[in-house]
């Protein structure tokens, strides 16, 4: 048993999978390079207002919206997208037909999440062409119930794909192809009534997917001289009267192949659903993106968020298909050239341009968000990127955007009853990136101490999820039972002092500044030291890593015990002497 997934205007419906409001509109994709632009796909709604495929963009016009209409779809107001202005007014002409210019992007979006709702149905699929796909159903009924059960499960994840499609059951690949392209909805063929089925569709739908035997020097020249010999056979069959497969199934079959070959032999077969032939299968595709080409150039984040939101929904519906989940995204724009870009663009811009979508020459943008676990929560996506985004802005107009995935398993973990309550990991990103947004982007995290003899030195690093690590993080009763050691609280910044000695050890000790919270006494009833301490002398500059640590150090420290007059409060604390600038300085505090 094999299905087939059909989409009919599959240009259209890659638009219309971007632009959901336009799925009532009579829509009309044009193509080509000016002034051969002509009409290449239409929907339903434009054919019956009197559009056809291959008319001229100005023959198109007369069906398309006004100039106001158009003008107010394209940009509402300055920096806001068509999307955005869809929301606001949906009150709009529906008379009128809109144009679309075709987008190999939205196309290749759109096969490839065909293509990953039929992997999640079925590890056996046939890429048949970019608009079709066939899967092997053999072994499923188990899994998913009757044929008209499977049918209807694949009818909602296409629709929840943002297309329409056709479905089609039927016991060989080929009777389930003609019957999805042929019927519209959902059609099961019963075994051993394909001819019956079959037989009222006409010979054109026999014709657009057969592959005829031709060979030339290029793929266009193959594509045209095939194009060519279906018309030309088309014309024949149609002189003999033959309009429908019920017609070509009831021709005496040596008279047929006499004159039309093998060609005319397997078509005939083929119209009485007999033919049968193992499926071609492809592998599924691990590359995860969304794409899509704006009307106007958006200057704005708020009307970007819009578009943002539209992909991650499609993206995230991709994944569920899969069962995957994203531990990383990556968001690229296209931005708009102005003078002063072209002036300051280096040579490192220019090469991240992609050389298969021939926009050499434009500047890109590029950011990415790692996520603590895997998810795919389009709401929780959105805002991370708004935060990201309003922190690092573009920095000029976007006309064109991509998002992809770095797919992973989904999360799955087991809370110990005895094991305090977390946070959720999403609620906690979002809450982490709203305090980097306000406080900067690397003061934010947990703090990490660094391979260095500097004795603070620390770099921030992400803040993971503590259910990752919960086995290592859960003490024994044998570590329990320990008793706790002693606490060092280093003051962060170190708090100037001025200190008095006497034989080179200090005896009293004042706080710089009144204020300082660190309010240290007097005199010095015990001191222990020095202890000196230098590096990074051998070095001009500290590395990356160590931002923290600027410079060399020479120090000299000493542990006291402080207490004031009244010998009322006693403390133990950490002083050092900064060889370099002469001044002491309060580093930590004992408990």
């Amino acid at each position: 048993m094999f299905a087939c997934i059909y989409i009919p205007d599959f240009p259209v419906e890659a638009i219309v999978r971007s632009e959901a409001l336009l799925r009532e509109r009579p829509v009309a994709v044009l193509d080509g390079k000016p002034p051969l632009v002509r009409v290449v796909a239409l929907n339903e709604k434009a054919r019956r207002m009197g559009m056809e495929v291959g008319m001229t963009k100005l023959q198109a016009a007369i069906f398309a919206s006004s100039q106001t209409d158009t003008e107010t779809l394209k940009q509402p107001a300055k920096g806001k997208a068509y999307i955005a202005f869809s929301q606001e007014c949906p009150k709009v002409e529906s008379s009128r037909a809109v144009l679309r210019q075709r987008s190999p992007e939205q196309e290749k979006s759109a096969h490839s999440a065909l293509l990953d709702i039929a992997f999640g149905f079925s590890p056996r699929v046939e890429n048949t062409a970019q608009d079709r796909l066939l899967l092997d159903l053999t072994g499923l009924e188990r899994l998913y119930g009757s044929a008209g059960n499977m049918a209807r499960a694949l009818a909602v994840h296409v629709s929840a794909a943002g297309l329409e499609g056709n479905i089609a059951i039927a016991a060989n690949p080929d009777s389930a192809m003609h019957a999805a392209c042929g019927f519209s909805g959902v059609t099961i063929l019963a075994s051993g009534e394909e001819a019956k089925r079959l037989g009222i569709l006409p010979l054109n739908v026999l014709l657009d997917s057969f592959d005829l035997p031709c060979a030339g020097k290029a793929r266009s020249t193959a594509a045209r001289k095939c194009e060519k010999l279906r018309k030309q056979m088309l014309d024949t069959l149609e002189r003999w009267g033959v309009r429908d497969f019920r017609t070509l199934a009831l021709l005496p079959e040596h008279a047929l192949a006499s004159r039309l070959g093998k060609v005319g032999a397997r078509l005939q077969r083929l119209a009485r659903g007999a033919e049968m032939r193992i499926l071609t299968l492809c592998e599924p595709e691990g590359c995860f993106e969304e794409a899509l080409e704006l009307e106007s150039p958006v200057e704005t984040l708020e009307p970007l968020t819009f578009v943002l939101n539209r992909l991650l929904e499609q993206l995230c519906a991709r994944l569920e298909a899969r069962a995957l989940a994203a531990h990383e995204l990556m968001i690229r724009l296209q931005l708009e050239r102005r003078v002063a870009d072209e002036q300051t663009t280096t040579a490192a811009e220019l090469q991240m341009s992609n050389a298969s979508d021939n926009v050499a020459g434009h500047v890109f943008f590029e950011r990415h968000l790692q996520l603590p676990v895997a998810m795919r929560d389009a709401k929780v996506f959105l805002k991370l990127l708004q935060l990201d985004l309003a922190a690092h802005p573009p920095g000029a107009p976007v006309m064109k955007l991509w998002i992809s995935a770095e797919t992973a398993p989904p999360r799955s973990a087991q809370r110990g009853l005895f094991l305090p309550l977390t946070p959720e990991v999403e609620k906690l990103e979002i809450t982490l990136a709203r305090i980097a947004a306000v406080v900067g982007e690397h003061r934010a995290g947990i703090a990490r101490l660094l391979d260095s003899y500097r004795p603070d030195a620390f770099a921030m690093d992400r803040l993971f999820s503590a259910g990752e690590n919960q086995s290592a993080s859960c003490q024994t009763l044998s570590e329990a039972s320990r008793s706790p050691t002693l606490a060092l609280r280093i003051f962060r910044p170190a708090k100037l002092l001025k200190v008095f000695t006497a034989g080179g050890r200090p005896i009293a000790i004042h706080s710089h500044a009144e204020t300082d919270h660190v309010s240290l006494a007097e005199k010095v009833l015990w001191s222990a030291g020095p202890w000196r301490c230098s590096g990074e002398w051998w070095e001009e500059r500290a590395t990356s890593e160590e931002e923290q640590a600027c410079g060399p150090w020479d120090f000299d420290v000493w542990d006291v015990v402080l207490a004031n007059n009244t010998i009322s409060s006693i403390g133990l604390y950490r002083i050092y002497l900064d060889k370099g600038s002469g001044q002491w300085f309060a580093y930590a505090s004992y408990d």
